[in-house]
This record gives C-alpha cells, sequence and structure tokens, in this order.
C-alpha cells in the first residue's frame, strides 16, 4: 500500500486550513446566536435521549418556544473545544477545566438481566457467573472488574462476553436475555419498573453523578439554565419512580 505524507509547506498550509475552518465556524455559531432563535446543542448518550428526553421533548418547547434545543447522542466524552456543542449530560465523578457541571442526580447500580434468564440461571454467588453471558456497555474498560471489588472477588468470569457500543444497546441486549449487564439508576428504574429488566440484587450507591456540564461564562447562560431545570425535573421523575420498584 502507498502512504501519502504531506511536505512541509503542506503541513503549514493544513494548520491554516483548519484555523481557518474553525474561524468560520465560530464566527457563523456568534451570526446566529445574533440573528436568529437561541440554539441550544445537547450531547447525550442514545438511552438519555431516547428514554428520557426525545418523548418529553414536546413538554420543553412548550415551556420555553424561544429556545430551539437540539440533541445530538454520542457515547463519547464531548471535546468543547472543538466540537459546536452547549452543553452535555455527563456520566461521572471529575472535574473539567474551564468548565462548569451542576448536579443532575446521584447514582447506583445493579446488575440486570431479563426475568426468564434468572428466573432459569439464578445468580446467588461469583461461580453462578459462569452460566451466564457478561455484557459490557464498552470495550475500553472492564466494568466486570469493579463489580468483583465489589463483591469481594478477585474476578468474574462469565460463559462468554459480549461486548456493545452503548449503554442503551447493552440494556436491550439484557431485556432479550442475551445476558447480565451492569444498570446504572435511575436511569434504568422505568425499565425495571416497566418488567423489561430484573435486578440481581438491591442497587448500591455508587461515587459517580449524572451532570449537566457547559463553558464556564457562557453567553447563553440564561437558556442553559432552563434546560437544566427542565432536565433536572426529568431525573427527579426518575428516581420517583425508582421508589415505586
Amino acid at each position: 500500500t502507498r502512504k501519502v505524507v504531506l511536505t512541509e509547506s503542506g503541513l503549514v498550509f493544513q494548520q491554516i486550513a483548519e484555523n481557518t475552518l474553525t474561524t468560520y465556524q465560530s464566527g457563523y455559531d456568534a451570526f446566529q446566536q445574533q440573528f436568529s432563535k437561541p440554539t441550544i446543542r445537547l450531547s447525550v448518550i442514545p438511552f438519555v435521549a431516547f428514554e428520557l428526553i426525545i418523548p418529553h421533548l414536546h413538554e420543553f418547547r412548550a415551556l420555553h418556544p424561544d429556545i430551539d434545543l437540539r440533541v445530538e447522542t454520542s457515547m463519547e466524552l464531548t471535546d468543547f473545544e472543538k466540537e459546536p456543542v452547549d452543553a452535555a449530560v455527563r456520566f461521572g465523578h471529575e472535574n473539567m477545566q474551564g468548565m462548569e457541571r451542576l448536579l443532575l442526580s446521584n447514582c447506583q447500580s445493579a446488575l440486570v438481566g431479563s426475568h426468564s434468564l434468572l428466573a432459569s440461571q439464578p445468580i446467588e454467588s461469583v461461580k453462578d457467573f459462569e452460566n451466564h453471558t457478561l455484557i459490557h456497555t464498552r470495550s475500553s474498560e472492564d466494568d466486570w472488574q469493579k463489580v468483583a471489588k465489589i463483591m469481594g472477588a478477585e474476578e468474574i468470569v462469565g460463559k462468554n462476553n459480549l461486548v456493545m457500543d452503548s449503554y442503551l444497546s447493552s440494556m436491550k441486549a439484557a431485556e432479550e436475555g442475551l445476558g447480565v449487564a451492569i444498570g446504572l439508576f435511575p436511569l434504568s428504574n422505568k425499565w425495571v419498573r416497566m418488567g423489561r429488566l430484573v435486578t440481581v440484587s438491591e442497587p448500591l450507591d455508587i461515587p459517580y453523578k449524572n451532570y449537566f456540564v457547559f463553558r464556564r461564562n457562557d453567553k447563553k447562560q440564561s437558556e442553559l439554565d432552563s434546560c437544566y431545570q427542565w432536565l433536572k425535573s426529568k431525573f427527579k421523575t426518575l428516581e420517583k419512580e425508582g421508589s415505586t420498584v
């Protein structure tokens, strides 16, 4: 195979082109902000988009007809320096330099699966995982080792491993009886309440939280505040659903 390598002058031109495109984008965004309805680009994982935001988006538009809320889905961390995103819903515990973060909810975790799977192959000890496929939400990190640590085991060995590309796909795989997954709450409260998933044990508190993240001193502060308050109310509703399970 042949490989194309830029010359020194080519590399300089590439940098100029990238800077020009970045300047154009920021200038166009400023123009849009000044002469059209304020737009908030919100980055969320697919599960939050399809289960929490989109079913209730008409409510936000009724409350804030002057704000154009655009939902963008991704499992990747948002790069606020390079991407035209105004805010993101993030799951974690680390602060980000130059960013503000507002609490949406505390988080809990529990192993989940389908009712039929867990009824036929109950999990009562670490050894029982040998009868199950372990569903992974991401390939970059083995979250099952964190589960092993919580359970006081050196490791958890499953019959097979099934790696998915998102939290939504991993929950769907668990619902279909393909294996056992690591569920996050309150996100999955509704699925448990509706019987789409059952928990292996009571959810446990974890040191991660759901946050609303945005740039510090953003010019769209008023619109961002409106988005945050609305999202906060949606997470509160999820938490109440958990108390009725």
